[in-house]
C-alpha cells in the first residue's frame, strides 16, 4: 500500500528549541490543517477537540480508510520547530478503535521523514517517539524537496498524521512536546544499516526462475494508471542462469505487483527456522521493494525491504521477524486467527512501494537459515 503523506504548504517562521511542538489551541481547519484521502472511498476530516487534561486541546481525526487506500490529515506549524536537539516526540492520543497510525515531518529541505507507531486504547494512553527512529519517507516526496540533502530537523516547519486503520475510526492527537536531549552519536548509530544475517546452513531457495513458467505468476494494479510487467531473462554472467527483470510506473496513491510461486511447484515451501529473505536487487533509482508471501494457513505477512540506493545491484535483506499479519488484505481461504506456520509457503508477492516509474531486477530470491 502507498501511504500518502502531509501536504506541502508555507513554511514559516523561527524554530523553538525545546518543549512544545504544537498544543493545538489555535489551528485553523482548511487553512493550516486539512484532511487528504485517496478517490476509492476513503474519507478523512479534521477539527480541533478537547485535550487529555482540562482546557487542553487535541486535533480530532475522523477517518474511513478503504482497504488499500490512505487517509490522513497534513499540518503546519505556526512556528517551525527545532527536534535536533531532543530525542523524543510524546503525546498524549486514543482511538475508537485501536490501531497503527503514522507521523511524518518536513525537515528544513523539504524533505518527508516517517515513522509508525500504534494507538493501543480508546482512552487517553501517553506515546513516545523516539526522533532518531523517524526514516527517509520512501512512498512520497514533495516536490521542493531538496532530494539528497542531509536530513536537518533544525526547522521542522510540517507534520501530518495518516491512519493504517480499516474501516471508520476517531483518533485524537494531544499536544505534542519534546523530550529528552538528542544525541549525534545514537541517531548516526540509528541510521546505520544493520549487521547482515549470515547464513548457518545452505540458503533455501525461494525462486531460481530456471523454469519460466507462464503459469507460475501473474500481476495486478489499480485502476489509476499504475502498470506493471515482468519477464525472465537469461544471466549472461551465469550460463543456463535467469533473473528476473520488472517494470513498473506506480502513480502516487496507487499500487502494483507480482505473485509467483515459491520452488518450481505450487506444492510450498518449508520456510521454518529462516532467519531472513534475502535477494538481490538492481536499481538504477532508489525504490523500495513490499514483500508478502501467505504461510500454511493462507494468512498473508507482509514486510517492506529496505531501500535500494540505486547504484546498481545490492544484496539486500529482510529478517523474518519483521513480516506482521497483512493489516490491510486477509484472503479469502485464510484461517483467521491461527498462528504463523511457515511449513508449507506457496506464494509470494512482490510489490514496489515507491512511486516512480522505473526498470529494476530481481536475482537470488532466497531464504537464509
Amino acid at each position: 500500500m502507498i501511504r500518502k503523506t502531509i501536504l506541502a504548504l508555507a513554511l514559516v517562521a523561527t524554530p523553538v528549541y525545546a518543549g512544545n511542538v504544537e498544543d493545538w489551541s489555535a489551528i485553523a481547519p482548511g487553512k493550516d490543517v486539512g484532511g487528504f484521502a485517496d478517490s476509492n472511498g476513503s474519507k478523512c476530516d479534521v477539527l480541533q477537540a478537547d485535550g487529555p487534561q482540562g482546557g487542553q486541546k487535541s486535533v480530532q481525526i475522523t477517518a474511513t480508510l478503504v482497504q488499500g487506500g490512505y487517509a490522513g490529515i497534513w499540518h503546519n506549524l505556526a512556528t517551525a520547530a527545532d527536534l535536533s536537539k531532543s530525542a523524543n516526540l510524546k503525546f498524549m492520543a486514543k482511538a475508537s478503535l485501536p490501531g497503527e497510525l503514522q507521523m511524518d515531518i518536513q525537515d528544513a529541505h523539504n524533505v518527508s521523514y516517517t515513522v509508525n507507531f500504534t494507538v493501543p486504547s480508546a482512552s487517553w494512553t501517553a506515546v513516545t517517539i523516539p526522533i532518531s527512529s523517524f526514516k527517509l519517507n520512501p512512498y512520497y516526496q514533495p516536490p521542493e524537496a531538496v532530494k539528497g540533502s542531509p536530513e536537518d530537523l533544525s526547522q521542522v516547519g510540517k507534520i501530518g498524521f495518516g491512519t493504517h486503520i480499516v474501516g471508520s475510526a476517531v483518533v485524537n492527537i494531544g499536544p505534542i512536546t519534546t523530550d529528552g536531549v538528542g544525541s549525534p552519536a545514537a541517531s548516526a548509530s540509528a541510521a546505520a544499516a544493520p549487521a547482515p544475517i549470515v547464513a548457518k546452513g545452505a540458503p533455501l531457495v525461494i525462486q531460481d526462475f530456471s523454469t519460466d513458467d507462464p503459469k507460475a505468476g501473474g500481476t495486478f494494479a489499480d485502476s489509476n494508471g499504475s502498470t506493471f510487467s515482468y519477464a525472465v531473462k537469461p544471466n549472461s554472467n551465469k550460463p543456463g542462469a535467469k533473473f528476473l527483470v520488472i517494470s513498473f510506473n506506480e502513480v502516487q496513491g496507487g499500487y502494483c505487483g507480482m505473485f509467483y510461486h515459491t520452488g518450481n511447484t505450487w506444492d510450498g515451501q518449508d520456510w521454518t527456522g529462516g532467519q531472513a529473505l534475502q535477494m538481490t536487487v538492481y536499481s538504477k533509482v532508489p525504490v523500495v521493494l513490499g514483500v508478502a508471501f501467505k504461510d500454511k494457513n493462507n494468512n498473508q505477512y507482509t514486510a517492506d525491504a529496505p531501500s535500494t540506493k540505486g547504484t546498481g545491484w545490492e544484496t539486500i535483506q529482510i529478517p523474518m521477524a519483521s513480516f506482521k499479519l497483512d493489516p490491510y488484505y486477509t484472503p479469502p481461504d485464510a484461517v483467521k486467527g491461527a498462528p504463523e506456520d511457515l511449513s508449507a509457503v506457496k506464494s509470494f508477492n512482490l510489490q514496489p512501494k515507491t512511486a516512480v516509474k522505473a526498470t529494476i531486477a530481481v536475482d537470488q530470491l532466497e531464504i537464509i537459515k
